[in-house]
């Protein structure tokens, strides 16, 4: 009789983001976050009534793993969680397969059209060897892996112009699809919890973020961690055996989730708390969501005028202990824009900084890269840079360098009138002499920018990207839309 193995499988969603942005109703994009960042737990849990599952993965493995795990009558074990990926341990193939069966019924009841990526391999004893296998199918998964359609449709159907699902409910002026449905349904239920909370910077509603009649100007912010395929690799380089390997990587998900999200958020909203209380007005601006955190990586959407302190909290805390890195996207947008072309363009941004990180030297640097929206998006940030401002902007900005002196000139600038901002930025793009010109004139009358060097090209292209966030993160003067414009 052939000896039973057991499998080691890996669990992650297919394009989670599009998952959560492919709508404009901010309450399902709310709700569409609190279902993927539930999805595995509601599931690999000790109140599983189908499978004995131990969900608890934070405790250290002692001894032999394997042989405890299978004396201990578990079905599957959770080794660790961590960037949205789940890893598993299972007793034999067939019981992987019978909960693969129970979780997709699951994920379907709950989201309708989350599309899980699953990928196993069997446990041969060497932890490294193992792993690596497992992530070789699991990138084959990703690239060959079919796409499910939840629903199709016949020509008579009435469908949503976005996800080309049936429109299932009409309520109050407004059509939903089964998706739709879900997500609005988990909203609700994260909105009453949220009633309770006493942070009142913590916003579900993401027009409240905004402030009527004055702007309606949000970010959304994108950070991702660097280099962290190395760092993982460098904490199980020579770990062969289970016990070691898996407290290795509980080990690192956990300090990860810790530094990358954990600490950083903690100490964002401690300060915009601190900000919210103290200011008598505006205090819209100091409110957010998180929307997607785990792992290495997390997005925010907040008012636009909190990005910078935001970004300075985040990369303060993040470096403060660690030797981390990352890389911070954000792009600037009007409440009405599309969700989905907007978080495209932050994560785009980040990529941005990512390309100066993967250079020799740059490894352990933050890099930080931001657009502002200004009307429809039409082309690939690539292309808006290729054609539009690589010979003006200095983005993307190393955090403990370029960041600062961003930062420094923005506020030395606040000393000359908003228009003379935006007369320099004008002048940039109809030629060199403009600029120093305009430069001159205004140094003429105004002492404050006397020692900025106008024959230097950085100090130029740093300007440049002033006076398009000028009015947001440098103006204390309240600004109207159309101004803005």
């Amino acid at each position: 009789m052939a000896e039973t193995k057991n499998i080691l499988a890996l669990y992650d969603c297919r394009s989670k983001q599009e998952y959560i942005y492919r709508t404009n109703r901010v309450q399902e994009i709310t709700g569409a976050s609190e279902l993927l960042s539930s999805l595995f737990k509601d599931f690999f849990n000790e109140e599983n009534k189908q499978f004995r599952i131990k969900g608890n993965w934070h405790e250290k493995a002692e001894g032999d793993f394997i042989g405890k795990f299978n004396s201990s009558g578990l079905d599957a074990e959770v080794i660790y969680e961590g960037g949205g990926n789940l890893c598993v341990i299972f007793k034999d193939k067939e019981t992987y397969i019978k909960v693969n069966k129970a979780l997709s019924r699951q994920v379907l009841e709950k989201t309708y059209a989350v599309s899980i990526i699953a990928s196993a391999v069997e446990v041969s004893g060497n932890f490294v060897d193992d792993r690596a296998r497992l992530y070789a199918e699991n990138a084959m998964q990703k690239n060959l892996g079919s796409y499910h359609i939840p629903c199709n449709v016949l020509p008579f159907t009435q469908v949503d112009r976005i996800t080309y699902q049936p429109i299932v409910e009409k309520s109050s002026g407004k059509e939903y699809t089964s998706e739709s449905i879900r997500k609005k349904c988990k909203y609700e239920e994260v909105s009453k919890k949220s009633k309770t909370d006493s942070k009142q910077i913590l916003e579900n509603e993401f027009d409240a973020m905004t402030e009527k009649g004055t702007e309606s100007l949000l970010a959304i912010i994108y950070i991702d961690g660097n280099n962290m395929g190395q760092r993982i690799k460098e904490r199980t380089e020579n770990v062969t055996d289970y016990t070691s390997g898996v407290n290795a990587l509980r080990n690192f998900s956990e300090e990860t989730n810790r530094d990358f999200v954990d600490k950083p958020i903690k100490a964002i909203e401690e300060i915009l708390t601190e900000l919210y209380n103290s200011e008598d007005t505006h205090k819209n601006r100091y409110s957010y969501r998180k929307v997607i955190s785990g792992g290495d990586e997390i997005t925010i959407v907040c008012n636009a005028h909190a990005v910078p302190d935001i970004l300075d909290t985040y990369f303060e805390t993040l470096t403060s202990e660690s030797s981390n890195s990352a890389c911070a996207g954000v792009a600037i947008f009007h409440s009405h824009a599309p969700f989905a072309d907007v978080y495209e363009i932050a994560e785009q941004s980040c990529e941005m900084g990512k390309k100066l990180s993967h250079k020799s030297g740059n490894e352990d640097k933050n890099y930080i890269d931001f657009h502002y929206c200004h009307a429809g998006i039409t082309n690939s940030l690539d292309e808006i840079r290729d054609h539009q401002e690589a010979k003006f902007t200095a983005r993307p900005y190393e955090y403990s360098t370029d960041w600062q002196e961003f930062k420094r000139i923005g506020k030395m600038l606040k000393g000359i009138n908003r228009s003379d901002v935006k007369a320099l930025g004008e002048a940039m793009i109809k030629g060199d002499s403009y600029y120093k010109t305009e430069l001159r004139r205004i140094r003429s009358r105004k002492n404050t920018i006397s020692s900025i060097d106008e024959n230097d090209p950085k100090i130029k292209s740093i300007i440049f990207d002033i006076s398009i966030v000028y009015d947001l993160w440098f103006n204390d003067t309240e600004v109207k839309n159309d101004e803005q414009d």
